[in-house]
């Protein structure tokens, strides 16, 4: 049985390679796969410290510092998996050329590897912030049963934009080199340190429609404030991956025959 092109011989080769690539990536240091969760923790602290204390922000309504740290965290970490997921995928195919040069199997597994990378951020986040939360006295409620639903989301949307760009940094190598400027920039302009209200009211019902706000807005919603997102970002966002996901896919092996000759 296939789906899209993939079967379960393909699932089990994501599964080994995901291993390997998350194995390879920490392999030498002294810490080894504890870097994994401990260098987005050193992350999330800084910018907490920073937004805490430097540039202190408050929520609306709620008061205390704790309310907010959560608040960021909640949206920073799928941030943080969103951008650590397309860096990785962007490279993926570059860093695996060994393998897709002398090993036959499906190059377009790599971008979704590399995407799949972005979980163990998200993973370290959702620790931190259920912490907080019983600290604070908080309980999760049901609609927090949605979050699985949450980082398929972000896994297929980080994957389909992998497609694309992996497939372009063969052929231009400066695209790894562009993003992590570029996500920074998308970073500090997208509702994520700062709720959506402090922007301007003209570009408000523009920048609602942003795929890293809306991703952000699916696992806030139910962590924060126990309720799930609007009925339209259920409507739109899966529209979006699932296309960025199909189109990117037919890109990606449109491309994949010229791969040998460029690595």
């Amino acid at each position: 049985m296939t789906f899209i092109g993939f079967n379960k011989r393909d699932l089990a080769m994501m599964k080994n390679l995901f291993q390997m690539t998350l194995r390879d990536r920490f392999l030498g240091s002294r810490l080894g796969l504890i870097w994994a969760g401990l260098s987005p923790l050193m992350l999330m602290g800084i910018f907490v410290f920073v937004f805490t204390f430097v540039f202190p922000g408050r929520l609306p309504g709620r008061e205390g510092s704790l309310p907010f740290v959560i608040w960021l965290i909640s949206g920073y970490g799928p941030w943080l998996a969103l951008s650590e997921g397309l860096v990785a995928s962007t490279m993926s195919v570059i860093a695996n050329s060994g393998v897709v040069k002398n090993i036959t199997f499906k190059s377009e597994l790599l971008p979704i590897v590399g995407a799949m990378l972005g979980v163990v951020p998200l993973l370290v986040s959702f620790v931190i912030i259920f912490s907080l939360q019983l600290i604070s006295g908080e309980l999760p409620t049901a609609a927090v049963l949605i979050l699985p639903f949450s980082v398929l989301l972000l896994l297929v949307f980080v994957s389909g934009v992998g497609f694309f760009l992996s497939s372009i940094n063969v052929f231009v190598r400066d695209v790894s080199l562009a993003l992590p400027n570029i996500l920074m920039l998308f970073l500090f302009s997208s509702p994520i340190f700062y709720p959506l209200s402090v922007y301007p009211e003209a570009i408000q019902p523009i920048l609602q429609f942003n795929p890293f706000y809306v991703l952000a807005e699916f696992f806030r919603a139910p962590i924060l404030y126990g309720e799930l997102p609007p009925l339209w970002m259920f409507i739109y966002m899966p529209i979006v991956s699932g296309l960025i996901f199909f189109v990117g896919l037919r890109w990606f092996r449109h491309l994949k025959s010229f791969f040998d000759a460029r690595l």
